[in-house]
């Protein structure tokens, strides 16, 4: 892969980003259990809602600044997908959060 994005996203259960707020800083689930926080970029966003948002109502979709994921951030080959994922390696810190917005998957709008 080129050049990689400043601007990442991820897909938060409304819940989980609450409880964030308490602590100053984001923990999925995944962390625990996979020992990441899956994050995607703009273009892998369609395939992202594909495969795992589908009827999805309780989420909020994160942007982020990834260069204040250094030194967690890491790009990794998915089988899957067939493409190189950002995957966070710890915490997500508050001032990597540039945005906050509801999500919902079936009004999402990207092209890539």
């Amino acid at each position: 892969m080129s050049e990689r994005p400043s601007i990442l996203f991820h897909f938060a259960a409304r819940r989980d980003w609450a409880d964030a707020q308490a602590v100053d800083e984001y923990r999925s689930p995944s962390l625990a259990t996979e020992g990441f926080i899956h994050c995607a970029t703009r273009t892998q966003i369609p395939g992202v809602i594909q495969r795992h948002l589908q009827g999805r109502t309780d989420l909020v979709r994160l942007t982020l600044d990834a260069t204040r994921l250094e030194p967690w951030l890491r790009y990794e080959w998915s089988e899957t997908s067939g493409d190189d994922y950002p995957h966070v390696h710890g915490p997500i810190p508050m001032n990597a959060v540039i945005s906050v917005e509801l999500f919902d998957p079936t009004e999402a709008e990207y092209g890539g």
